[in-house]
């Protein structure tokens, strides 16, 4: 019985817990999806925020992830991946 206890261990902690490596598609997909949603999180700040400094570091903000995302859709498309472009609060982000 012990015999098919170690067994399940090992299939247990070497293919089960083992963390996967992710393919460079779907990293690639995850990270448009992260980017996407950063970029909304920095729309929201812009919109409620009052202060002049921080005002300007959401506008760079916003500016840098746009050209992070422009890069990405730039990425996925030459890995023949299909994303379509987002819009922001009725902004277009490219």
């Amino acid at each position: 019985m012990e015999k098919y206890s170690n067994k399940a261990k090992i299939f247990y902690y070497e293919i089960i817990r083992k963390p996967q490596p992710m393919s460079s598609r779907s990293l690639l997909l995850r990270q448009i999806r992260e980017t996407s949603d950063r970029l909304t999180a920095a729309h929201n700040r812009f919109e409620n925020e009052c202060d002049e400094d921080l005002l300007d570091s959401v506008i760079y903000e916003i500016q840098s992830l746009k050209s992070l995302y422009r890069y990405l859709l730039k990425r996925a498309k030459e890995e023949g991946l299909q994303c379509g472009e987002i819009s922001v609060f009725g902004r277009e982000v490219i």
